[in-house]
């Protein structure tokens, strides 16, 4: 999915692919993005990986665009590992989508 991401004074912003991730409780990007657009660390946390492991991640506040909706204030992942967007949860359950797995489709409506 297209995606724009913001800093939450709207001065840098991004534009990228999303993969959307409905077992994902997160927002994740990689930090070499949130960094690109001038977004800051948060706070840390912790996280636990699909496979159980627990590790220390920090956290940016950004805004996310899909289309013309803006989801201020977001909590996104940041990922030093990673080079992939994962859209979870703490967005999706914002939207109203059909996944069409057999057309290989996403429709927000």
């Amino acid at each position: 999915m297209d995606i724009t991401l913001t800093t939450i004074t709207r001065t840098h912003q991004l534009e990228t692919t999303a993969f959307i991730d409905t077992g994902a409780d997160a927002t994740i990007a990689p930090i070499k993005m949130l960094r690109r657009i001038g977004a800051r660390p948060a706070f840390a946390s912790r996280m636990r990986s699909q496979w159980g492991e627990y590790r220390r991640v920090l956290l940016y506040l950004v805004d996310i665009q899909i289309g013309e909706q803006v989801f201020p204030g977001i909590y996104v992942v940041g990922d030093d590992l990673g080079s992939e967007v994962i859209l979870g949860r703490d967005v999706l359950n914002r939207l109203r989508i059909l996944l069409d797995g057999p057309n290989g489709q996403v429709r927000i409506e």
